[in-house]
């Protein structure tokens, strides 16, 4: 009978979401009633009693209207409940990217828990988690507290306050103030009830770049996903372990690439700008490569000559590069040059792909033309030293 009521209201939720809310208001009422003894227990530090209201709290509401799972989850932590709060924690995270029902209210209870327990805070969510993997007795639940922490980087839980509020530049202060979201206004948070339901994203998921991981952290985290299916087998919890190793498995691949990404590009070409000295003279080259091959138009900054030098990419790794080259018009040129990066961008753009890099740079060069004063033809050996800046 329970099933089929929770089965009812939660059609009724989806129903009636944004449009209005699918309880009378005596129920609500009802529900004001709840959250206030729930703070009362909490405050009173009387365990058995919050997770008694809650239990009545979810018999008469099994959606997540009258108290969210991240409300629970909060409390259950405050109370140091850790055996019930690790499936609503697994819960979030699985939910990650998906808009799922905060409660109606925007109460005392609300603030108390955001105050004392604002798992928005990545500091707040380390301490916790730490905590929880000591504590617990169980293995099966410490293990997975222990896999929480190592992934926590990858995920952040978005209180509901800040769901729905913007930062807003305030031109009287000078500063940034919290704003209620277009989409919210309107609805009066000293009202508990906003008269539409509350749908939002609120767990996000970090990409390896913003959640600042090393590949060695995500791999000891594969490992830890992999560990706890030998161990535990049979766990109800196996279907998630098994997703969350295949994408994180997925995600280490991409990092792997990523922070590799220069394999992609030796040998492939770009653009840049480099300038060579020797002998009190200095020369300014747009190296442009296609491929392989390379064409550096060359202007001497002493007498304004220009040469237009052609070169193939003979070597190339991710610090060194070695180029032959052969130019045209006058003088002739010929020689070698060795390139040694002494900086690459840590990732690729995301957009475009491209990614910057600078090097220090010695060259041997031929040069037969008019070199002397006089108008005769002649032949000089001569080394420069360069630094260039690069795109490919």
């Amino acid at each position: 009978m329970k099933i089929f009521v929770g089965i009812i209201l939660l059609l009724n939720v989806w129903l009636w979401a944004d449009t209005e809310i699918p309880y009378s208001a005596e129920t609500i009422s009802q529900f004001k009633g709840l959250r206030n003894s729930l703070l009362e227990s909490l405050r009173n530090k009387k365990s058995d009693e919050v997770v008694s209201t809650i239990h009545y709290i979810k018999e008469m509401a099994p959606d997540e209207f009258a108290i969210d799972n991240l409300e629970m989850l909060q409390i259950y932590l405050l109370i140091e409940r850790y055996d019930l709060a690790v499936d609503l924690w697994l819960g979030e995270y699985e939910k990650c990217g998906e808009n799922v029902q905060y409660s109606f209210a925007t109460d005392s209870l609300l603030k108390y828990l955001d105050a004392n327990m604002n798992l928005e805070d990545s500091s707040v969510v380390k301490e916790v988690l730490e905590k929880s993997a000591l504590s617990v007795v169980d293995k099966e639940q410490k293990s997975l507290y222990e896999i929480l922490l190592k992934m926590r980087n990858f995920f952040e839980i978005r209180n509901k306050f800040n769901v729905m509020h913007i930062k807003a530049y305030d031109r009287p202060t000078g500063t940034y103030v919290d704003k209620l979201a277009n989409r919210y206004e309107g609805v009066s948070l000293s009202d508990p009830v906003s008269g539409k339901l509350l749908l939002e994203n609120r767990v996000r998921g970090w990409s390896h770049y913003y959640a600042d991981e090393t590949p060695e952290c995500v791999a000891k985290l594969i490992a830890s996903l992999k560990e706890f299916e030998q161990w535990f087998p049979h766990s109800k919890y196996l279907p998630w372990i098994k997703n969350e190793q295949k994408r994180f498995e997925e995600l280490l691949e991409k990092y792997w690439k990523l922070r590799n990404y220069y394999k992609e590009k030796l040998y492939t070409g770009g653009i840049g700008v480099e300038g060579w000295y020797s002998n009190g003279n200095w020369e300014i080259g747009i190296p442009i490569q296609f491929w392989r091959f390379l064409i550096v138009p060359t202007v001497d900054l002493d007498d304004g000559n220009w040469i237009f030098i052609f070169g193939f990419d003979l070597f190339e790794m991710k610090h060194l590069k070695i180029v032959p080259f052969a130019g045209l018009w006058d003088p002739y040129v010929a020689g070698m040059q060795t390139e040694f990066r002494l900086w690459l961008e840590k990732y690729p753009d995301s957009k475009f792909g491209g990614a910057a890099y600078l090097s220090l740079k010695v060259r041997y060069m031929m040069k037969y033309g008019e070199l002397e004063n006089d108008g005769k033809k002649g032949l000089a050996h001569l080394f420069y030293a360069g630094i260039g800046f690069h795109f490919w």
